[in-house]
């Protein structure tokens, strides 16, 4: 799955070809939670913007009539699943992120790792979105697509977030692209990944500093 994720120094140059537009200001973030608005990328009315949202429900907002849009979704049934087939096929965006967080479980403790590609560089992790409403209040919400995890990282976590290979970045935001080029994408395998574990401190949504992702004890990035 994924709970938690960084996205440190917020850069338009990846993301050019997309759009020409400029992300609203946002401050680095090394442990982005669910319930905090967070940059993204989508299409509103054909045009490639940087769009802020909620990532899962903003905290003490109720929605009326549906359940609440989750912080992650199945890849595999996406497409299928009433509360989320709408915004798969009409509302989809791109979560940049440079790596994101699983906790390993050996016996009764949990030990934090960081994973991110092997260069560091920032990636796009595949979401969707929809717009909750309460009385006059609207907010826009995304999800976090996951797919099965690369056999060598289950030992942390059976599922991991979908990302998208650049290549693809286009397709997934086009309002015109179908459900069969769509779901191609997502039977992609992801690319190699590397991680390392980290201090217990990045449990804590209150603490986001650069101390994060230093390497706890002697123990080197592998890859998988």
């Amino acid at each position: 799955m994924c709970g938690r994720y960084s996205w440190k120094k917020p850069s338009t140059k990846r993301f050019g070809k997309l759009t020409k537009s400029n992300p609203e200001p946002d401050n680095p973030s090394f442990n982005r939670a669910p319930g905090q608005i967070h940059p993204t990328l989508s299409a509103r009315e054909d045009t490639v913007g940087w769009n802020p949202m909620w990532w899962g429900r903003p905290p003490g907002q109720k929605t009326t009539g549906r359940a609440p849009f989750p912080i992650n979704a199945r890849s595999e049934t996406v497409g299928e699943k009433q509360s989320f087939r709408d915004s798969f096929e009409n509302r989809r965006c791109l979560v940049p992120a440079d790596g994101f967080y699983e906790w390993e479980v050996l016996e009764t403790q949990k030990y934090p790792h960081f994973i991110h590609l092997p260069d560091h560089s920032t990636f796009a992790m595949a979401g969707i979105w929809t717009n909750n409403r309460e009385n006059d209040e609207s907010t826009d919400v995304f999800t976090i697509l996951t797919q099965s995890a690369h056999p060598s990282m289950l030992h942390l976590h059976h599922r991991m977030p979908v990302i998208l290979g650049e290549s693809n970045w286009e397709t997934w935001l086009d309002p015109a692209s179908t459900t069969v080029q769509l779901d191609k994408i997502l039977d992609s395998a992801g690319p190699e990944m590397a991680h390392y574990q980290v201090g217990k401190r990045v449990n804590s949504t209150k603490n986001d500093d650069p101390g994060l992702q230093d390497p706890f004890g002697e123990r080197q990035a592998t890859l998988f």
